[in-house]
């Protein structure tokens, strides 16, 4: 039995260090900085202790700066290059799977909270009719779907989801960055709140399969000059972990100036740590030409999070989001450069799916692939 359970967390041990490293690092920073945690730690958080910074022209056009060259650099180094090594094409399409009443009748449900005023649990079921959706015509193009192909995969991505959740939920204590105004009650807060984060992961893997499914948007991200930048050396590895690390620890000391990199650095621990064990990093697909593994799970946080904050603007508000220091054009109530930030939840959020992979490889997947697509579901391609 110590050994059967050994064996199944020997492969989460990264998941588990950085899930420890979010949890300590800003509430020792808050006690080594004489920070009163009574401030901090309140659930649900409706109003912020502090009054944020006012928006700033110089950070909101660094920031702007810096989102703008991000975006640019990788659509250049991106952008195909290199010709297709065979003609792509889809399976005929077939009919609708069953499971898609699944998803209509999460879209009742969402009605019926909505009318409620429980607009978080509204949000949570139409992101997960969303993942039905998407599942579903996946499936009726492809023939194939993460649902159905690995059903107990896809069951345990809503735990792990769950908890990362309420990890980013747990930095913003610290941060106070977005306040829920009409939350009133612990117990229907909590309950909304953690249906909304257990679907986002598998949202999030369903809408980036769905888009890996259609052969023009696959080929246009997997086409790209291989880089030639040498091997990843244990340097950088650490430099990304002190970069976490400071983030963390700063989180309660310094808020309103470092809150971007506190909620960067989940995604610098998970890089650091496969740098530093020498495995694939979230961006290793990228040195061959291979922009899929990035590009498609931050497209997929970018339609989550456009349609997270259009429903609750529609809907609530159920969530206040202020962010200091940075101004400028807004869409859905979030200034431009912040939607960077967005998308970089996607290879996060490969990266920790990827790392449930291990109980699965050896079981056999339901049903068997025979389509022939070439687009398949890959569950351990960064662990």
């Amino acid at each position: 039995m110590v050994a059967t359970l050994r064996a199944y967390l020997r492969p989460l041990l990264p998941v588990l260090a950085v899930a420890a490293a979010v949890l300590v690092l800003p509430l020792l920073g808050a006690l080594l900085g004489g920070v009163p945690l009574t401030e901090l730690l309140r659930l649900p958080l409706s109003a912020r202790a502090w009054d944020p910074l006012v928006a700033s022209p110089l950070w909101t056009w660094l920031t702007s700066l810096l989102a703008l060259a991000l975006v640019a650099a990788a659509g250049y180094f991106a952008w195909p290059r290199r010709p297709p090594a065979r003609r792509l094409t889809g399976s005929p399409p077939g009919r609708i799977p069953r499971f898609a009443w699944l998803g209509v009748f999460a879209l009742l449900l969402a009605i019926v909270a909505a009318d409620g005023a429980a607009a978080s649990t509204a949000v949570a079921l139409v992101m997960l009719a969303i993942t039905v959706f998407a599942n579903a015509d996946t499936q009726r193009r492809t023939d194939s779907c993460l649902l159905s192909q690995r059903p107990g995969y896809f069951r345990s991505l809503f735990a792990a989801s769950l908890v990362a959740g309420w990890l980013f939920h747990w930095l913003n204590l610290f941060l106070q960055l977005w306040v829920y105004p009409s939350a009133t009650e612990t117990v229907p807060f909590v309950l909304g709140t953690s249906l909304a984060y257990a679907v986002l992961l598998p949202a999030l893997l369903s809408l980036r399969q769905w888009l890996a499914s259609f052969p023009r948007i696959l080929g246009a991200v997997s086409r790209a000059q291989p880089l030639d930048g040498g091997a990843a050396s244990p340097q950088e590895g650490w430099i990304l972990l002190l970069l976490a690390l400071l983030g963390l620890a700063g989180a309660a000391l310094w808020p309103d100036w470092i809150y971007p990199l506190t909620l960067t650095a989940p995604l610098l621990l998970a890089a650091a740590v496969q740098q530093l064990r020498g495995r694939p990093t979230p961006f290793a697909g990228i040195a061959s030409g291979d922009w899929s593994r990035i590009l498609l799970p931050a497209l997929a946080a970018l339609l989550l999070g456009l349609l997270a904050q259009a429903l609750n603007a529609l809907l609530g508000p159920a969530w206040d989001i202020t962010l200091p220091l940075i101004g400028g054009p807004e869409l859905l109530d979030l200034p431009l450069s912040a939607w960077v930030w967005v998308a970089l939840l996607g290879p996060f959020g490969i990266w920790l799916a990827d790392q449930l992979t291990d109980p699965w490889k050896q079981r056999p997947q339901q049903p068997p692939p025979g389509s022939g697509f070439p687009v398949r579901i890959e569950i351990g391609g960064g662990s």
